[in-house]
This record gives structure tokens, C-alpha cells and sequence, in this order.
């Protein structure tokens, strides 16, 4: 190499080490709290300006939203699980009858029977094993509204029924009783008999022409509510909420022609005229100091650092980004070329009697937890054998490249991202870990160019 040539030498390796002094000043700057991701400097090539950061900070918690409307489903639900995590998990549904025809039985009608007919899907929330009385039948006392929603949560919908139970009557034992038995997936159809005493006074009401209209049935009948059994400890069952599959069938005759079977069909009635609800104890939980109050917002520190996301108790996850505009120390010219998010689930939190990790909507949210415009929908739970242990890892993956690049341009508030369950409807459930999980990490990896 001829000497004219050194002194451009010495300049091109004092420029590779103020880029990396710079790399180390920036990493200094996002490693300055406990929930760092990643471990040591990040990658980079100065020869070509681009560079892997792996230690921006992520805080996350585990956010309450109790406003889970539950009168817009197509779903009931009802049953009784404690899962080992969340506590003790009670489902009841209600919801009112609809006339399908004229109801104007003859003067002369004779009751014979009346059943209600309900169909679970393969949905299982709990222990399959165990029997249980898989649901009784009560009156509801106060009507359901359909100008507004109702919603999951007790604390904003009130469901007042009637404590006798109208299920199962047994002429032989003169009570009412549920009935019991495994809540087997391949159970399709419930067929439900129901109080005689019951029937047969709407079918009076029916001949002396009170049920003639939907109005007269809705205030002689307001609706029923299906519920667990009071002792009740073995699953969740999900059941069609539509006309086609809930129906009530009041069987009669006439004396002339007793072979004939009359019936008259109640249907589940159209519109937002039902709902279910949850309720929980978190007395039994196993996870400490999950959100109590709507809105309220728990640092994953305080639950075994990880994060939960629920549908139809509404728990969501929030992650926070508070260092991102630090990526402008390594100049103006930035550009952001891809940024990923790798979302990790404990295996510990996987169990047979849960159904699988709901797919995620990811929206943005202001400072309150609220949800805003939705970043990204429908990110899918993927498993894959683990590079660091060797077994299977369940992960949720997806792009920050776009909320970066807008918090830089300052065209969004740098506000994080909330996780939602995709079926908020639904309880099915999912654990991820946060950045100082040591088993199951969250890792965020942003790729980046500088233009010299």
C-alpha cells in the first residue's frame, strides 16, 4: 500500500469506531431499566450502515376490560371450571322465546309434555372427565333489553331469575332435577324436559288468547336462564344462540283425536334478545394480582412475568415501546426496514382441559387503556421446536415495522399497542411471557438502515 494512501485509512477505521461508539451509546440508552430484551450490543455492519437492535425496552401488563358486550354473540355458554390460573369460572346464559306462529291452541287442547332443545357445538372449556350436572333451567324475571347491549360482566348487567329450577321434573320423586353426565365433545343435542307444571300453564294462557302476540309472551314470560349447578366443578359448554338451534316444544293433543301430536314451537327470539355471562373467583387464582377494576392496569412484575389476554373476561395485554425515538441517535437519514415482535407462551400454562391460544387483534390505545384503531387483526398462534430448548414453543409473531416508522415521523403518539383476544366472545385464553421471562422471552428485533 503506497503512503498516500494511510491517512484515508486511519479515517475510514476512526469512522467504523464512532459508529460503533454511537451503537454503544444507543444500546447504553435502552438498557438503562430491568425489562430490557436481548443481551449484549446489537449487530451491525458499518461498512454498509445497517444494524440489528435487539434491546429497546418493552414494558408489559395486564389490562381489565369488564365491558365485553355478550348480546351481540351467536353464542351461549354455561357451566362451572376452577382453572388453575384464573380461579374459579362460572358461565350462565339467558335469553327470551320468540312465537314462530299464531299461538291459538284449541279450547279443548290437552298438555302432554314440554322440552327445550339446545345445541352445544364441540366447544370445551374444563374437565370432559368429571360428571356434572351440565345445565338447569330457571325463569327469567326481568326482561332482556334489546335496544342496548348487555354484557358479560355482572357488574353491568343484571340477569334476575328465579331460583326454582324447571328442569327435569320426575313424576316418580315429585322433584326437579338436573341431569348429569360428561360433558363429552360429541354431545350435539340437549333435549331438556321441562316442569309439566310449566307447560301447562302456558298453555292455558295460550287458550284463554293472553299469548297471542310477542308482547304478551315477553311479559307473561320474560325469558330463561341456563345455569351450572351450584356444585357443579367440570366444564364450559358453548351452545348455537340462533332460532335454528334453541327451541322450546310444547306438546298437546285434542280429546277427538288423541294420536295426533300438536306442537308449538318457542324459538330463540331474533335480534339481541339474549346474552351470557361470567363470573370468576379470583380468590382461587394462581396467578397474584390480577386487575380488579375496569381499565385497571397490572406491570407483568406482579404476575409472574407474563402477561394474560382473554376474550369474555375481558383481560387484554399492554406493551409499551417508551425508548423508540432513541433510534434517531443513529442520524437523520434512518430508515426502518423491518421490525418484529416474537411473543413466546409458557408451556406451563397449556393444558388439556383449556381450548387452544385464541388468534390476536392488536390495536392501538391512548394513555387509559383504551382500544383505538386496530394495527394489525388475526395473528395466529404457531408452534415450533425451540432453537434454545428443544421443545415444542407455542408464539405469536407480527410486524412493528409501520408503528415505528409513524412514531418516528411523529404521526402517532408513541402510546403502545394493546392485545385482544381476536374472539373476545369467547373465554379462551393465553399467557405470553414479558422481556424478563428467562423460559419464554418476549424478543423485539428492529432492522435498520442508515443512508451515509
Amino acid at each position: 500500500m503506497s503512503r498516500s494512501n494511510k491517512p484515508h485509512l486511519a479515517l475510514a477505521v476512526w469512522g467504523r469506531l464512532l459508529a460503533m461508539l454511537g451503537l454503544v451509546a444507543l444500546a447504553a440508552s435502552c438498557t438503562n431499566t430491568a425489562s430490557d430484551i436481548g443481551v449484549g450490543l446489537p449487530d451491525a455492519n458499518v461498512d454498509t450502515g445497517a444494524f440489528l437492535v435487539d434491546t429497546l425496552t418493552v414494558r408489559s401488563s395486564t389490562v381489565l376490560r369488564d365491558s365485553v358486550p355478550s348480546s351481540n354473540s351467536n353464542y351461549l355458554f354455561v357451566g362451572q371450571y376452577t382453572d388453575p390460573l384464573l380461579g374459579k369460572l362460572t358461565a350462565r346464559s339467558a335469553f327470551r322465546l320468540g312465537l314462530t306462529e299464531l299461538f291459538t291452541p284449541d279450547p279443548t287442547a290437552v298438555f302432554d309434555s314440554i322440552t327445550l332443545v339446545l345445541k352445544p357445538d364441540n366447544y370445551r372449556y374444563g374437565d370432559t372427565t368429571k360428571t356434572q350436572a351440565l345445565v338447569e333451567v330457571h325463569r327469567l324475571n326481568t326482561g332482556i333489553s334489546f335496544t342496548k347491549y348487555s354484557y358479560t360482566s355482572p357488574k353491568l348487567t343484571t340477569m334476575d331469575y328465579d331460583s326454582v329450577n324447571l328442569l327435569n321434573y320426575s313424576p316418580v320423586l315429585k322433584i326437579n332435577t338436573a341431569p348429569r353426565g360428561r360433558a363429552r365433545p360429541n354431545i350435539t343435542t340437549l333435549r331438556l324436559p321441562l316442569d309439566p307444571a310449566f307447560g301447562q300453564a302456558l298453555l292455558a294462557k295460550g287458550k284463554a288468547g293472553q299469548l297471542s302476540t310477542q308482547d304478551d309472551l315477553d311479559a307473561y314470560l320474560p325469558g330463561l336462564v341456563i345455569t351450572p349447578a351450584a356444585n357443579d366443578e367440570g366444564a364450559l359448554i358453548r351452545l348455537s344462540a340462533t332460532s335454528a338451534d334453541a327451541v322450546m316444544h310444547l306438546y298437546s293433543h285434542v280429546p277427538t283425536d288423541p294420536t295426533t301430536v300438536i306442537t308449538t314451537n318457542f324459538s330463540l327470539a331474533t335480534g339481541s334478545r339474549h346474552f351470557f355471562q361470567f363470573r370468576v373467583n379470583r380468590n382461587l387464582a394462581g396467578v397474584p394480582n390480577l386487575p380488579r377494576k375496569s381499565l385497571e392496569s397490572v406491570p407483568s412484575a406482579l404476575t409472574g412475568e407474563r402477561t394474560i389476554i382473554e376474550g369474555a373476561l375481558g383481560l387484554q395485554t399492554r406493551l409499551e415501546f417508551p425508548y423508540l425515538k432513541d433510534l434517531r441517535q443513529f442520524g437523520n437519514n434512518l430508515t426502518i426496514t423491518n421490525a418484529q415482535i416474537t411473543a413466546s407462551v409458557p408451556t406451563s400454562t397449556l393444558t388439556p382441559f383449556v381450548p387452544a391460544p385464541p388468534a390476536l387483534s392488536i390495536y392501538y390505545t391512548d394513555a387509559n387503556n383504551h382500544p383505538l384503531a386496530l394495527y394489525q387483526p388475526n395473528i395466529t398462534y404457531n408452534t415450533s421446536i425451540s432453537t434454545l430448548t428443544s421443545i415444542e414453543q407455542g408464539t405469536y409473531n407480527w410486524s412493528m415495522t409501520s408503528y415505528i416508522r409513524a412514531v418516528l415521523a411523529n404521526t402517532i403518539p408513541n402510546n403502545g399497542l394493546l392485545l385482544a383476544s381476536a374472539t373476545p366472545d369467547v373465554p379462551s385464553r393465553v399467557f405470553i411471557g414479558s422481556t424478563r421471562n428467562t423460559q419464554n422471552k418476549l424478543s423485539f428485533r428492529v432492522y435498520l438502515i442508515r443512508v451515509q
